[in-house]
């Protein structure tokens, strides 16, 4: 791994992550809010300094192999969640505060040091939904859309920023595949906004929170998230617009290009589907026998209805739909203080917080095609027990997966459930009660936002002591990157061969040095 090269890269991308910053530099300045606009200003002067002095570390600009494709990838999420806390700095949290607060934007996890809304600016608020949407479809795959130069680069960063474990190009260049997905993205976002405004949302409003659905992010300027807004119709678009972000973006691309067989006939999809609506009708069901105990009130933020029992079933079935898709989107909205809910609508729930949305969306968690092709595999191995000489592969929309395929899948989720069970016993040792343990380790693994106990959707992670924002931070940055392209930068033989090819390289020039001095004597 050539270092200097590594470093030269994401100077590169660092150069232009500050120029976005200038973004919510001008909605302070429209705002009047003159000293949050300095800590933009401090930002995005910083990220250009410090991306310059890196990218004169190297002078040409060569293909990278794979292993510095993970490194760039994995520095680039780490390096933009610091300078993006700057802002979060200025006005006022303390720095893991502010860095946990970036890395949830950045990551689309959603989870909030914020406890009072009223001492941010609204450039904070904007840059928190930014943040979601640059993360949303990649920051990497935004600079592979927007810098020539980095085109060189492109198939190895694409693919291993890429969620998912399938690789798929739209275009026979990563460039224009760059910009076709980003292209989709942003017309579907500026859809919403328009969508969301026709319902009656300020505009401001409109932005920050289509920022945040599209990315499967859940950050909302809101303090009671969407139901603090009060409108039902408002929550039906978001339905709409939370189902496309957690579905695989190819395959919407590919449908507005006439090829919507490919859409409907592409079976992760088709399990998505009654995932979600099954989900969605347990949900309803589970809700449905809640409001029906007379001991049991359904309590929610003051703008939402009271009791559950005086709701409408058309209310009841918004919020069975909102619910599940905000979980296994990984969004992390809430109309709803869904952790006062009965014990059978949690499990319901929490077991969609191990599911994720699909490859190639927005969405984080292990991902549908996963659990599909992981189940697929269980019911081989079941056939296999009994006629231990059938051939049967595993197949998915007709086509064999690979074994090489299926061990990645496997090693994935064994890594993954590991972090999460590490996370889990570092956050109970630290001081944390089990559930919250447990549902704020997924809940930051698996970039969905809130969880239960005292992280539930209406409070915060800011009571959470050092250790543990430290965890969460880690898992958020793991998680967002599919825990491989993290993990495997942690070998020891990495970077015994990277200093051992180093050193070879710099005696090979210096014998070279030698030899010429010989020959000019």
């Amino acid at each position: 791994m050539r270092l200097t090269l590594v470093a030269h890269t994401v100077g590169l991308i660092l150069r232009f992550f500050a120029i976005v910053m200038a973004l919510p530099l001008v909605v302070e300045l429209i705002y009047g809010q003159w000293r949050s606009a300095i800590g933009f200003l401090i930002a995005g002067a910083s990220a250009a300094l410090v991306g310059h002095l890196l990218f004169r570390l190297h002078k040409k600009g060569e293909e990278l192999i794979r292993v510095e494709g993970l490194a760039v990838v994995a520095l680039v999420w780490l390096v933009v969640a610091f300078f993006g806390a700057i802002p979060y700095l200025w006005d006022g949290l303390g720095v893991m505060d502010s860095l946990f607060e970036s890395m949830s934007g950045f990551t689309t996890t959603g989870a909030t040091i914020f406890t009072d809304f009223s001492l941010y600016s609204r450039g904070l608020f904007f840059w928190r939904g930014l943040t979601q949407w640059l993360g949303g479809m990649g920051v990497l795959a935004l600079f592979l859309a927007i810098l020539p130069a980095l085109s060189v680069a492109g198939r190895q960063l694409f693919f291993a920023e890429a969620p998912g474990p399938q690789e798929e190009r739209l275009t026979p260049r990563i460039r224009q595949t760059a910009i076709g997905l980003w292209s989709l993205y942003a017309g579907l976002t500026l859809l919403e906004v328009i969508a969301l405004v026709f319902t009656g949302l300020p505009l401001y409003d409109a932005v920050c929170n289509s920022f945040t659905t599209m990315a499967a992010g859940g950050f909302s300027p809101n303090p009671f998230s969407i139901g603090g807004y009060g409108n039902p119709a408002a929550e039906w678009v978001i339905i709409v617009f939370m189902f496309l972000a957690g579905a695989n973006y190819s395959l919407q691309y590919l449908a507005i290009r006439g090829k919507q067989r490919r859409l409907f006939a592409d079976e992760e999809f088709q399990v998505y589907l009654v995932v979600v609506f099954g989900s969605a009708l347990l949900l309803f069901l589970a809700l449905l026998s809640f409001a029906q105990s007379p001991s049991e009130t359904y309590l929610t933020s003051e703008y939402a209805i009271a009791a559950l029992g005086e709701a409408e079933t058309t209310d009841v079935v918004r919020h069975s739909f909102f619910q599940v898709l905000t979980i296994i989107t990984t969004t992390g909205f809430a109309t709803d203080d869904f952790s006062l809910w009965s014990d059978r609508a949690l499990t319901i729930l929490m077991v969609l917080m191990f599911v994720g949305g699909c490859a190639g969306s927005a969405a984080g968690g292990p991902k549908v095609v996963r659990h599909w092709l992981i189940a697929k595999q269980a019911f081989r191995e079941l056939v296999r027990a009994i006629h231990p000489n059938v051939v049967k592969p595993v197949r998915l929309g007709g086509r064999v997966i690979p074994p090489e395929v299926m061990r990645s899948i496997t090693a994935f989720m064994f890594l993954y459930l590991l972090t999460f069970g590490l996370s889990v016993t570092l956050l109970t040792i630290f001081g944390s009660d089990l559930i919250t343990s447990i549902t704020a380790s997924i809940a930051t693994l698996g970039n969905i936002g809130p969880g239960f106990g005292k992280v539930g959707p209406m409070l915060s992670y800011a009571p959470l002591p050092l250790a543990s924002k430290i965890v969460l931070f880690l898992n958020m940055w793991i998680g967002r990157l599919e825990v491989m392209t993290v993990l495997v930068l942690l070998q020891p033989s990495v970077w015994k061969t990277t200093f051992l090819m180093g050193r070879r390289r710099r005696l090979t020039a210096g014998r070279r040095q030698d030899r010429a001095a010989a020959d000019q004597g």
